[in-house]
């Protein structure tokens, strides 16, 4: 079981694979929700592979009415306790609270289902409830998760972690049909930007983008590519006017096709957001913006040799979707030191590519 949006479900890849890699025969399926009143929402089984990671997708609906939810649970607990399961695997979000994660553990005791690992460690490190200030630094959400497994017993190899989407070739194609409109002269390096959020909270400034994007055209002619939702696409289109190149994809491109897109990138620019998880599982290092809204490491992108940007303020921990104090903590990443780290990632990249 893990619920959630597109960062949530990404962060879940390397726990989904080590259960995959331990258990190759089993009958895996993934329970998941979906948001019935949001169109835009992006639930799992539209972003996992629709074979080789889960055998079947079992999802259920939120945001519904209090009638509409005690029929949908019973609907639910029939089908799960009719499919006969083995075992559950509790790998829920580390924000789930006490109530929650008892009212868990008897809905799948009413399903049949007398074996769940997970729903005691993720009590004992459940961060329900007021983030401290000052935030001390966490685990990211996907150690948290191996982490669970590991006390579960199954022990995955660090250096065997898998992020694989299982990309298909319609899904490549569609990738290499959008990137045809523009000319990639001399293998000039792409680079994957989101400049927006569904929290207005965690966006940073449209003009310092504009800014950064401008230095690394300088310095590596680079060729910005706009990814993100339907919302982020006149933000796109301003950017892609002000730069005098590239190509806007935001609300364009499918969950998939955008990543197949970033893995033709050399740099990951952008928010904390799911494209930015989206980025590492496809295994392009980011240069990411934080606001100092959640705790420090929980939403790191999973892989190594990522630039992340985070202020310590004194608001810090507010988790709110619309800050209350003139988005001091993203004014305080600069633009200078972004385009440094972004330059110097697409350097490294530029020498390991050779």
């Amino acid at each position: 079981m893990r619920i959630g949006h597109l960062g949530d479900t990404l962060v879940a890849l390397p726990a989904f694979w080590a259960l995959r890699k331990r258990f190759p025969e089993a009958r895996l399926t993934l329970l998941s929700n979906f948001d019935k009143k949001n169109p835009h929402y992006l639930a799992p089984k539209a972003v996992l592979p629709p074979a080789g990671l889960f055998d079947r997708f079992i999802d259920y609906p939120t945001n519904v009415s209090a009638s509409e939810n005690l029929f949908g649970v019973l609907q639910l607990c029939r089908k799960i306790r009719s499919s006969n399961f083995d075992a559950v695997f509790y790998l829920m979000p580390r924000a789930r609270a006490a109530k929650q994660i008892a009212r868990d553990r008897t809905f799948f005791r009413m399903c049949g289902c007398r074996t769940v690992f997970g729903l005691d460690f993720t009590a004992k490190n459940s961060l329900a409830g007021p983030i401290p200030a000052p935030t001390p630094e966490i685990t990211s959400e996907s150690s948290h998760l191996l982490a669970l497994l590991n006390e579960a017993g199954i022990e995955a190899d660090p250096d065997d972690l898998s992020t694989e989407l299982l990309l298909s070739e319609a899904e490549e194609k569609s990738a290499s049909d959008f990137l045809s409109a523009i000319t990639l002269n001399n293998g000039a390096p792409l680079v994957g930007i989101a400049p927006g959020s569904k929290w207005p909270s965690k966006v940073w400034f449209e003009e310092r983008y504009a800014e950064v994007v401008a230095r690394l055209i300088d310095a590596h002619d680079v060729l910005p590519i706009v990814l993100g939702g339907p919302e982020d696409r006149e933000s796109g289109d301003r950017l892609i006017d002000t730069w005098g190149r590239g190509l806007n994809g935001a609300g364009k491109l499918q969950v998939r096709e955008s990543a197949a897109v970033l893995r033709r990138c050399s740099l990951y620019l952008g928010n904390d957001t799911g494209t930015m998880h989206l980025a590492a599982a496809v295994g392009v290092r980011c240069a990411a913006i934080f606001a100092a809204i959640d705790y420090p490491g929980r939403w790191t992108p999973f892989g190594t040799g990522h630039a992340i940007f985070r202020r310590q303020v004194e608001c810090e921990g507010c988790h709110t979707p619309d800050c209350f104090n003139d988005n001091i903590c993203l004014k305080m990443v600069t633009v200078n030191e972004v385009a440094e780290a972004a330059s110097m990632i697409l350097s490294q990249e530029s020498s390991r590519r050779g």
